[in-house]
């Protein structure tokens, strides 16, 4: 006899779920540890290993040794700002001081000023020659400094070149490194899936159910989280691949079993009530009980006096409990032979005597 104690049954079934929690935590935790060690095994690719393959270093230090040449003359050209500028500066205040002079020697009509002019004169074409020169130095030294900038950029081309060539080595070598842990941990997964469903599929009966629903815990964690996340992408046509196989294979599935159960269903209510009966189990029947539901059809036993007399669809009036099923038949209640309570049928004990009031 099977004990019908809701809290024992409440209480066993927590308990289950707590062992097959359990057992999925520390099987996922022992995967993750295997599932590292086998990653580990193949060596991730770097770009820095490719960029060495190529000739990008050589191009850099020419590059650098360049950018060097070219800070150089940079401080040479503002070395040679500063004397252009203090030139400009000289020759600015010989100009005012010769003016003043001039007009000074104007004022007084002296006569003795053309040793002086010339003197004068010839300092300041000194230092126009000066900044003649330092122009011409000026515009020498930026030529070359363009013509290194030139070269410059020249090699950051090629630099840029070679590293689109490592990047791809990069992609490839990523793409194969991908590939190999996907398979290992593919070689790694398939199993425990195939098993999870086996034990999902054949054992959902067995007394030791709560530990192979552990073992299906672990086995779906295994699938979605362990191996779907590293399934190569090659433009997305593979996982979305996988995602059509698996709609396909899982909706052929739900298919067939619902098909299945609603032609056994069909099949069933063909029977008599006395087979029917036998096939109902007390939890079917007890939560049939609970939501006022025939067990074998799955329809409300209650109905409304008032709308069954016809006398107004939209009036309320009272439920009434029937003995039969008005959609299949089957008995609902009965009453016990003992103390003539009226019992629902398909339960094994009187509630009033506790005498048997059916037996299956």
């Amino acid at each position: 006899m099977e004990f019908n104690n809701k809290k024992l049954t409440r209480t066993t079934t927590f308990i289950h779920y707590v062992i097959s929690i359990l057992l999925a935590i520390f099987l996922i935790g022992m995967a993750n540890r295997i599932i590292w060690d086998i990653d580990s095994e193949a060596q991730r690719p770097y770009i820095e290993d490719f960029e060495a393959k190529t000739e990008a270093k050589k191009y850099k230090i020419l590059k650098r040794s360049i950018l060097d040449s070219i800070n150089g003359q940079e401080e040479i050209k503002e070395e040679l700002q500063l004397s252009l500028d203090l030139a400009q500066n000289t020759l600015d205040q010989e100009q005012a001081s010769f003016k003043t002079w001039i007009s000074t020697r104007k004022a007084t009509q002296s006569s003795t000023i053309n040793h002086e002019v010339e003197r004068r004169n010839y300092i300041m074409d000194s230092i126009r020659f000066s900044l003649k020169e330092l122009k011409s130095e000026q515009l020498v030294l930026q030529s070359a400094i363009d013509a290194l900038q030139l070269e410059k950029n020249k090699h950051v081309s090629a630099i840029s070149k070679e590293r689109s060539k490592a990047n791809q080595l990069y992609i490839d070598a990523e793409r194969s490194y991908d590939f190999k842990v996907f398979i290992s941990r593919l070689l790694f997964v398939i199993p425990v899936l195939l098993l999870g469903l086996w034990m999902l599929l054949k054992r959902r009966k067995h007394a030791y159910w709560p530990l192979f629903r552990g073992f299906v815990f672990f086995a779906f964690y295994a699938f979605f989280i362990g191996l779907i996340p590293y399934l190569p992408s090659y433009g997305g046509y593979v996982r979305y691949a996988i995602g059509i196989i698996l709609s396909v294979v899982l909706g052929i599935y739900a298919i067939k079993h619902l098909t299945s159960f609603v032609r056994r269903k069909k099949e069933e209510l063909q029977l008599s009530s006395v087979e029917r009966s036998k096939k109902i189990n007390d939890e079917v029947a007890e939560k049939a009980l609970e939501n006022h539901m025939c067990p074998s059809c799955g329809k409300d036993y209650l109905i409304n006096e008032i709308y069954q007399s016809g006398k107004g669809k939209n009036r309320s009036g009272t439920l009434k409990v029937t003995t039969y099923c008005r959609h299949c038949g089957l008995q609902l209640f009965k009453e016990c032979k003992s103390c003539d309570t009226t019992n629902y049928a398909h339960l094994p004990h009187c509630y009033s005597c506790g005498d048997h009031i059916m037996e299956k």
